[in-house]
């Protein structure tokens, strides 16, 4: 009997599933390929390496954020549902924020995405070239507080323990800034960092906007 054809989805979908266990540096294409049950080989025939699938892997992630989005008039609250959207994406897989912040994927999916988003801050009264440069600048802040966010899940407790030990000692005495903003340091609460990160961004963008 031949053997079934595999699909690009099929490989995507096994790779994002082989992620949870590997994470980004143990998946290989040989260990796909063996969850796959096919040679090595045959997975170039979709994607020519690593590079190449991760690239994949990134488009599909963001597979359904902004789709048929319904826009409000405050730019602000379109700009709160596209950017939580995005991260929930992200969040959704693990390591999936270093998946994507290792690829430069141009396709319907990641151009959507910036689309809505430039869209968003044009409608703030920006121009559309500041409108893709606070594009990006919401990109880049997404993408570090999931890595955060997931690394910190993956790190065993003991680790965390030994960092905020390693934080007393060194910072009570040298750094009393520093000291004193301890509790917001190690917060765990992921959530709230994104709030106000967000909130800071769009506070910034409204000095410089025309509908405020």
């Amino acid at each position: 009997m031949r053997t079934p054809k595999i699909t690009r989805l099929q490989v995507l979908e096994t790779a994002l599933t082989l992620l949870e266990t590997e994470g980004i540096e143990g998946l290989t294409m040989r260990k796909l390929a063996d969850a796959i049950g096919i040679k090595a080989a045959s997975l170039y025939w979709h994607f020519s390496n690593k590079q190449a699938l991760l690239e994949g892997m990134a488009d599909h992630i963001v597979a359904t954020v902004a789709i048929n989005f319904q826009y409000k008039q405050d730019w602000k609250a379109n700009l709160i549902t596209l950017t939580s959207q995005l991260r929930d994406a992200l969040l959704q897989h693990r390591d999936g924020a270093r998946v994507f912040a290792g690829t430069y994927v141009i396709s319907d999916n990641v151009l959507r995405i910036n689309n809505a988003l430039i869209k968003t801050f044009v409608q703030s009264g920006v121009s559309a070239n500041q409108a893709a440069s606070s594009t990006m600048t919401v990109f880049y802040f997404i993408l570090g507080c999931c890595i955060e966010q997931q690394a910190a899940i993956f790190s065993a407790d003991s680790d965390l323990i030994n960092k905020e030990s390693e934080f007393n000692q060194l910072s009570q005495d040298k750094f009393p800034y520093t000291w004193e903003a301890k509790e917001m340091l190690f917060s765990n609460n992921y959530d709230q960092r994104f709030i106000d990160g967000l909130n800071l961004i769009i506070n910034g963008l409204e000095k410089i906007s025309t509908k405020g």
